[in-house]
């Protein structure tokens, strides 16, 4: 959770930088990255909240150990659902609240059982422990490809 906390506050602090673009990165601005990525913490963590833990169906997959292991997201290589993806221009505003409600959230999830879960789209169902792992390694993911877009 500490790991979350300290991504909120790097993209707090990479809010000056949303409209910087490289498409030699990415076809995606700074803000539509950081935006994206509170949209999937926000919509993750939520989940958490309204799932059953008595419902909690883990199984194993290899794609799912070596995202979890090695934190490898090929870019450019998976759609992410449509439901995350930002409607309009990312604005300071915009992703401000988005920031303001994953702090919300975060804390909201700290006291929930361990089987509380999600189900990923792909990779199947996530208690809170590889949810909160999840969200780090995606989070991480969007953050290399931010730092690369500012390496002007």
């Amino acid at each position: 959770m500490e790991n979350i906390q300290n991504q909120l506050r790097k993209i707090e602090s990479l809010l000056p930088e949303i409209d910087k673009e490289n498409l030699q990165v990415s076809k995606a601005s700074v803000g539509w990255h950081l935006e994206h990525s509170l949209l999937i913490l926000n919509g993750s963590l939520k989940g958490l909240t309204i799932t059953n833990p008595e419902n909690y169906k883990p199984k194993f997959s290899i794609k799912k150990f070596v995202f979890l292991n090695f934190g490898l997201i090929p870019r450019g290589k998976i759609k992410s659902p449509m439901q995350f993806f930002p409607l309009e221009t990312p604005t300071k505003e915009s992703i401000e609240k988005l920031l303001n409600l994953a702090k919300e959230r975060l804390e909201a999830v700290k006291n929930l059982p361990s089987k509380s879960y999600i189900t990923h789209p792909f990779l199947g169902d996530f208690d809170k422990k590889t949810t909160l792992k999840f969200l780090g390694l995606h989070t991480n993911h969007h953050l290399k490809i931010v730092g690369d877009i500012l390496k002007i």
